[in-house]
């Protein structure tokens, strides 16, 4: 069963109220360069499509694999405890089952993985996130799939997240 246009739609507003508040972004595939920080990405096969979302730094999406943001949000954010600014990125979801909630390495730093299991207007999904605080700023990966995607959906994403690394950051 493919997801039909609401739930595309609503993936989709899920990644923006994930991606936040964007800013003038440049993108040459794989360094993002924004004010505030320059950060690469990871890579991904060919099957996923970049996304053009308004406030959002980067958004992907393949069929059957869902859909991957990364955003960048530069202020102060050092004081904010991560368990708070992860619940934000959840917004919009119902019945929440955490499958995965650790504090993992990301670009030598400490930083939190969570995977859920949520409703997002009905429908069943999955969301992984990494959520990573360097100088200021706050990076979150995120990837929302269909419950049960197969095991090699979320390796892709690994990968990807293996990929990441903050280049510059000054808020």
């Amino acid at each position: 069963m493919h997801p039909g246009p609401s739930l595309a739609a609503s993936i989709t507003l899920l990644l923006c109220v994930i991606a936040g508040c964007g800013a003038s972004v440049h993108f040459d595939g794989r360094v993002l360069t924004k004010e505030g920080t320059r950060y690469r990405i990871g890579e991904l096969s060919r099957d996923w499509e970049r996304l053009e979302l308004d406030d959002n730094d980067l958004a992907f999406h393949s069929a059957g694999k869902g859909t991957i943001g990364v955003n960048a949000t530069c202020g102060d954010y050092d004081d904010v405890p991560p368990q708070a600014l992860m619940n934000h990125l959840f917004f919009g979801t119902t019945s929440r089952a955490y499958l995965v909630d650790e504090e993992v390495t990301l670009d030598g730093r400490g930083s939190r993985h969570v995977v859920l299991q949520a409703d997002l207007d009905g429908a069943p999904i999955e969301v992984e996130v990494f959520l990573l605080v360097n100088g200021g700023c706050v990076y979150d990966l995120s990837q929302t799939r269909r419950q049960g995607a197969p095991v090699a959906v979320a390796q892709e994403f690994a990968r990807f997240v293996a990929g990441f690394a903050v280049l510059e950051s000054s808020p």
